[in-house]
């Protein structure tokens, strides 16, 4: 049976908004929350994939960016999914299980997905299935959340890239500072997760998670930006989401090349405004001074001082001040890690 979030969560005050989750009255200060002390955010929004079978690690190997059949049992990894053109369907979070696969990603995406993944199954004993009404995905940030899911789990806090299970209970340390946690919960079980560890930390919104996420630089895949993409774009490469020494998969031919012959001259960048609305959405265009269309907006989130996104632009723009997005003043905030100048890329074609 599939989990009721709204019936879950409807003691919080939850603000919805298009069937959507959004956040608990107050996206801003749920992020300044959740960036800065600690926090819980219910994901509803995330969708999963099982991959089972005694030749799943080799199918999932032949299909994504990056190497699948070397991952440890209780190990993430980062991975695309490419068209033969090298644009990505889709940006999957892969945890690696005793008896397979959970592949994570926007779960708007999961129906194209599921039935293209299973096209390339034929003879392979594969089973791919939608699993995303079994589980509950909350994530979580700060040292009390953490606490907080040490007394639910009964099990310490694990390693960047390392699951930790705890009976049914599924928990992914995620790079960054703070401890950002994925916790996956049956959904039976969501419930008794969700009240004992909202009343002991904040409640949150997904655009407070999506917020820490900007931050981390983490590339995504929106429905409306699915197949926009080629890895480079987002930083999938730079962030290990990208294998260059693994065998074929769909669309290789042109990351390869990208990655050998030259260097991309589009990359995704963090950008930041003091304004806090309206609010950027996913393949809004980000222009320059004299109206040239520098890039696209990849996802965006209300902070504290004003809105944070990410976006890919073209590298000739980098460090420009005067970009902006339906009318909001943009300047470049940090990444956790280095992205190309442009003057390393300017004039070299993608």
């Amino acid at each position: 049976m599939a989990l009721d979030w709204t019936t879950l969560l409807a003691n919080d005050g939850p603000v919805f908004q298009h069937d959507a989750l959004i956040s608990f009255g107050d996206a801003a200060d749920e992020g300044r929350a959740l960036t800065g002390e600690a926090g819980i955010a219910p994901l509803p929004d995330t969708g999963l994939l099982q991959v089972a079978g005694e030749d799943a690690a080799e199918f999932l190997h032949s299909q994504l960016s990056n190497s699948i059949n070397d991952m440890p049992v209780d190990s993430l990894r980062l991975a695309g999914y490419c068209n033969p053109k090298g644009r990505l369907f889709a940006v999957f979070l892969v945890l690696r299980l005793d008896g397979g696969f959970l592949l994570l990603t926007e779960r708007r995406l999961i129906p194209a997905l599921l039935k293209r993944l299973r096209m390339f199954v034929l003879r392979a004993k594969v089973q791919i299935e939608d699993v995303s009404d079994a589980w509950a995905v909350f994530g979580l940030n700060g040292a009390s959340a953490l606490e907080a899911l040490t007394e639910v789990t009964g099990s310490r806090d694990g390693a960047p890239l390392q699951l930790q299970r705890a009976g049914d209970l599924l928990t992914a340390q995620l790079p960054g500072d703070g401890g950002r946690t994925l916790l996956l919960s049956p959904a039976d079980e969501a419930a008794a997760i969700w009240t004992n560890i909202s009343t002991a930390v904040r409640a949150c919104g997904p655009l407070a998670w999506r917020l820490l996420s900007i931050r981390a630089g983490e590339p995504v895949v929106h429905e409306g930006s699915s197949e926009a993409f080629v890895p480079q774009h987002v930083n999938l490469d730079l962030v290990n989401g990208v294998s260059f020494s693994k065998g074929c998969y769909p669309g290789q031919e042109v990351v390869a090349r990208m990655h050998f012959l030259g260097r991309t001259n589009r990359r995704m960048y963090r950008l930041t405004s003091p304004v806090t609305e309206p609010l950027p959405a996913a393949g809004d265009r980000i222009t320059t001074g004299e109206g040239k269309h520098a890039g696209d907006v990849v996802t965006a989130a209300p902070g504290p001082e004003g809105v944070e996104l990410l976006a890919v632009l073209r590298t000739e723009y980098a460090g420009r001040q005067d970009l902006d997005c339906n009318g909001l003043k943009l300047g470049f905030g940090e990444l956790p890690y280095p992205v190309e100048s442009a003057d390393a890329t300017a004039g070299q074609s993608d």
